[in-house]
């Protein structure tokens, strides 16, 4: 699958727009860029020529829409907004993490830890994004220059979300070897003690098959990830991410509701309510589910995309 300059910057213009405006405005972008670029005798060349004049293609929806923004105007509102995304999507889920191992070391109960990890996590949210807003709205009034942030060019544009971005290989990459990791390490490095033994924090009889099956799982997952990175998600791809979502998911959530994933040491040891951790570990079980549907379901929107643009 080749995926187009243009393809890329109708994908960046129209990726916050509603349903049928979305269609819109992409079927008329297209046409507009399609038809400059023929003037200009065609070729890479030329698109990109194009595309460059055209500018950020953020202004160029709100151009498109007429919807100014009105706090910040558009000097500053899309380097706002990118650096929002970032903070939101990666800070406050590190700093709530953070939070949430340091509770558990602290030897704290369960409720203490959830209730203070998502308190953490509303609270970061809340100050990054109120303290950041407020810095770029008093730049934007008193109409201060920042060197680098209007400036934009073609090789900005994003992916567009098929799953075959680098920035997932990558990722993946990454995130799957550490969960493995972390898998062991729980078990041979756990930081609780007792009696001068480590306490695993999952039931060690879970290597029996379960912690097993996840971890060929992972590694399943990974070649998965070089398979659709190389190949594009195709609609193959999708039903395999729905086996390996499906392999992971039914085991894990029967457990769930079992209460059969806490070593149960652990929690005598730490003092924790059993009938609280089983109503964690039920909720635990809610969003695994959802997790998977919406997986599931994103792997099959991917595959669809992927096969409109063949």
């Amino acid at each position: 699958m080749t995926t187009t300059l243009t393809d890329r910057y109708v994908h960046a213009a129209t990726r916050w727009l509603p349903g049928r405006t979305k269609e819109e405005v992409a079927a008329e972008l297209r046409e507009r860029i399609g038809d400059t670029v023929a003037a200009r005798g065609g070729g890479e060349q030329a698109e990109r020529e194009t595309l460059e004049e055209l500018g950020d293609p953020l202004r160029v929806a709100v151009d498109y829409t007429g919807r100014e923004p009105a706090l910040i105007g558009p000097r500053l509102f899309f380097p706002w907004l990118r650096l929002m995304t970032i903070l939101v999507a990666i800070v406050a889920p590190l700093v709530t993490a953070v939070t949430v191992i340091v509770g558990a070391f602290d030897g704290d109960s369960i409720g203490s830890i959830i209730g203070g990890g998502v308190w953490t996590l509303l609270e970061m949210v809340v100050h990054l994004v109120f303290w950041t807003t407020l810095v770029f709205a008093v730049l934007d009034w008193m109409g201060t220059s920042i060197d680098g942030v209007e400036t934009w060019s073609v090789d900005q544009l994003p992916e567009p979300d098929t799953g075959t971005g680098t920035a997932d290989l990558v990722a993946g990459l990454i995130f799957l070897p550490a969960f493995a990791a972390m898998l062991i390490w729980q078990h041979v490095g756990s930081p609780f003690f007792d009696d001068g033994e480590r306490i695993p924090m999952a039931d060690p009889e879970l290597w029996s098959w379960y912690l097993p099956l996840v971890l060929v799982t992972l590694a399943l997952e990974l070649v998965h990830l070089v398979w659709i990175h190389r190949a594009g998600y195709t609609w193959a791809a999708a039903w395999a991410n729905l086996g390996l979502a499906l392999l992971f998911a039914i085991p894990t959530i029967v457990l769930l509701l079992d209460g059969s994933i806490v070593n149960p040491e652990l929690v005598a040891h730490l003092d924790w309510d059993p009938e609280i951790v089983d109503t964690v570990l039920r909720g635990i079980a809610v969003g695994v589910g959802l997790v998977t549907a919406w997986e599931a379901f994103d792997g099959f929107r991917k595959a669809r995309l992927h096969a409109s643009r063949l």
